[in-house]
């Protein structure tokens, strides 16, 4: 066991299903809330005995903030009995504002949670209630505002780029509105249309339109640059923190750190493998109560893996991969590896090397894909 780890824990229920996620989550499985608390206990206690120092707790979903907000906080008190939770951890919970009032924010921040990470999406309502999001702007501002006053001094805000009907006008409105109320984080993403989704299905029909390429590349390059104006830094791809409030519990996937995932599909890369548990809540309750494994698939993760895997997230970090950590790690000089392909990149301005880290640039980070992929096959 490292000495070091970072928690995820899953929670697979939804009040209703937005109509672009794929993510493991259901609309219709609430009844399932008690079991599924009791089975998260359980295999948290099948890992404990060694107790490594825990850095970060993440409870994430689907929509952790569907819980009773009592029952969130006991199970973090499990956490800390059966794990060596760091004093001065970072403890997040995903919150939908459709979801929650203040005296949930109450007990949670009582309780211990000291980051919320609130998705939003856009402030038009109309756009909100396209992608079938259950609040509105005005709820969201106001769940902010009694975060706030409940004592939570490191917020994160997700926003979404490219989605249906919205202009490039629109994603100003929403970058300005979200930093006027001063969040600590936020996090910009690009829409991705996952096959399956009811999005996807909408799109196939004609009954929405998206914004072209080239519109959403711009609505990305204005958030790094409005952002920066705002004293946030662009510290990973998608990511923007005030100097200090970067989410240490992602920092640690990209930068390598073993974590444990309890709950239904939540994956785990620990002693020099990788696992993931079982998606449906309901088998993974049931075989926890019966004593037996929840795992669906197991990987060993040979040099190779690891090698691949350290490039890519070391690429996603604005600072850049560390080209010496590379060589000392992995005795890889990417330089001579994929020397060619880099100095390609760097003559179109998609890669900088800056103290001896390969970084993306700003026009880098918009087709971060392509050039991750022309560096990875070298590899």
């Amino acid at each position: 066991m490292p000495k070091e780890l970072s928690l995820y824990l899953h929670f697979p229920f939804c009040q209703r299903k937005c109509f672009y996620c794929d993510f493991n989550s259901y609309a219709d499985k609430n009844r399932l809330i008690p079991d599924y608390l009791r089975a998260l206990e359980n295999e948290i206690r099948r890992f404990s005995p060694q107790h490594p120092v825990i850095r970060s707790v993440y409870f994430g979903g689907g929509t952790p903030s569907l819980i009773p907000a009592e029952s969130l906080t006991k199970l973090l008190a499990y956490v800390r009995q059966y794990f060596g939770v760091a004093a001065d951890a970072e403890i997040t919970i995903e919150v939908n504002p459709g979801t929650v009032g203040i005296e949930d924010l109450i007990i949670l921040r009582t309780g211990g949670f000291n980051r919320l990470s609130i998705g939003l999406q856009a402030v038009q309502n109309k756009i909100l209630n396209t992608i079938g999001r259950i609040h509105t702007w005005e709820q969201f501002r106001e769940v902010f505002g009694y975060s706030r006053e409940c004592g939570f001094d490191n917020i994160g805000v997700d926003l979404i780029a490219g989605l249906p009907g919205q202009t490039t006008g629109d994603w100003n409105v929403s970058l300005q509105k979200v930093t006027e109320l001063g969040p600590e984080h936020l996090s910009v993403y690009a829409l991705q249309i996952e096959d399956g989704t009811p999005l996807a299905e909408m799109i196939e029909r004609g009954a929405v339109e998206l914004p072209a390429e080239e519109e959403v590349a711009r609505m990305l390059n204005q958030a790094m640059v409005f952002l920066r104006s705002q004293g946030f830094e662009h510290y990973e791809i998608a990511n923007y923190a005030r100097p200090g409030y970067e989410s240490r519990h992602n920092f640690g996937y990209w930068t390598g750190r073993d974590y444990l995932g309890f709950g239904a599909g939540a994956s785990s890369t620990c002693y020099g493998e990788r696992w993931v548990n079982l998606k449906d809540p309901e088998l993974y309750a049931e075989r926890l109560r019966a004593g037996l494994s929840v795992i669906a698939e197991r990987e060993t993760l040979d040099e190779t893996k690891r090698l691949t895997e350290a490039v890519m997230l070391g690429l996603r970090v604005r600072r850049g991969l560390d080209l010496d950590w590379l060589r000392e790690r992995f005795h890889l000089n990417l330089l001579d590896q994929a020397g060619l392909e880099i100095e390609q990149l760097a003559a179109a301005g998609l890669v900088v090397i800056r103290e001896n880290r390969l970084a993306l640039t700003d026009e880098g980070v918009l087709v971060s894909n392509q050039v991750l992929a022309k560096i990875m096959r070298n590899l």
